[in-house]
């Protein structure tokens, strides 16, 4: 091919130099193709799934074994933990043959991380921290209080308190609990360096809402108003779970908590009062200077409890008195 388009150039009249370049093109490519053919590294074959190794030597790794199209080695199933099949996690320390399923990992003080490339490590090459115990505060899990074993891997420190160690499966309890959203230290609440460290020594932090929240009518009680009259003396004749919509059995609610109630005649409060304090509430109010631009949102009786004297007055007939009338 490359002979026929040097003799079809050889022969071309001189004055066409837009097909000289085609031909110059097609000529380039073709050599560029045929270069990149012959750098390519030649198959080297069928390698194991799992370690992305070559069969290698069967006394490291084990009998290769194939079946359709994969390929693995025999060392690269077995747990060195248990030593059955199915071990499909292996260290990712380089030239670190050891498999182990997960469960066995965990017993065996193995680290797998769950971030970035979800790497997994075994006991031996697993990331530490420096403990030094002589500065350790306190010698008892902050979360459990109960006492942390020197020198185990079931420790774990703050990074941002040093003097804080907490047992492993207690921060990942926590973790489990809180999740990401409200995940910190117990200590002193850091939520950046503290979920760092914790990502990196293997604790999973789920990215979800916390338990609390997931939990079907957790907060179902804040939507109901309550509905019961605390006065001492209730002389509605339903009750004192029972109130009208409207008038003088209509329900009063404190406008400092809300937790207590009164019907409007049980604490004498006239028609035109719209707000009302009970007496665990009244004294805070008391103390206060604040006052209201408008009259209205001043509460209209300090307290249930009080005598009957303690009741909404209608200001207007003290601003506009009528004529006295004497006998």
């Amino acid at each position: 091919m490359d002979s026929i388009l040097r003799e079809m150039l050889q022969e071309m009249p001189t004055g066409s130099s837009k097909t000289t370049l085609y031909f110059f093109h097609l000529l380039y490519r073709k050599s560029a193709k045929t270069r990149r053919v012959t750098q390519r590294k030649p198959s080297s074959g069928p390698v194991c799934r799992l370690c992305l190794q070559e069969p290698g030597d069967p006394e490291k790794l084990g009998e290769f074994l194939q079946k359709d199209n994969l390929s693995v080695h025999y060392f690269c199933l077995i747990c060195f933990v248990c030593k059955k099949k199915g071990a499909a996690i292996n260290c990712q320390k380089d030239q670190c043959l050891r498999n182990f399923h997960f469960p066995c990992g965990q017993e065996r003080g193995c680290l797998s991380q769950f971030f970035g490339e979800y790497k997994s490590f075994c006991g031996k090459h697993r990331p530490t921290q420096d403990i030094r115990w002589e500065n350790v505060g306190e010698e008892s899990c902050v979360l459990c209080c109960e006492d942390l074993a020197q020198a185990s891997v079931g420790n774990i420190q703050s990074p941002c308190c040093s003097q804080t160690i907490y047992h492993r499966k207690c921060i990942q309890k926590y973790a489990h609990t809180s999740a990401k959203h409200f995940f910190k230290c117990p200590h002193c609440n850091n939520r950046e360096e503290f979920p760092q460290e914790m990502l990196r020594m293997g604790i999973h932090i789920p990215d979800r809402d916390a338990a609390w929240e997931l939990e079907p009518g957790a907060f179902s009680e804040l939507y109901e108003r309550y509905q019961h009259c605390d006065a001492p003396i209730c002389v509605y004749e339903q009750g004192r779970d029972s109130f009208e919509d409207e008038g003088r059995w209509s329900l009063i609610l404190c406008a400092t908590c809300g937790s207590h109630g009164t019907h409007r005649d049980c604490s004498s409060l006239i028609s035109s009062c719209k707000k009302w304090e009970c007496e665990e509430c009244a004294p805070a109010a008391e103390a206060t200077d604040y006052t209201p631009e408008n009259s209205g949102d001043i509460p209209c009786c300090n307290s249930t409890f009080h005598s009957r004297g303690h009741f909404c007055r209608d200001t207007s007939l003290e601003e506009n008195p009528g004529p006295s009338s004497t006998d």
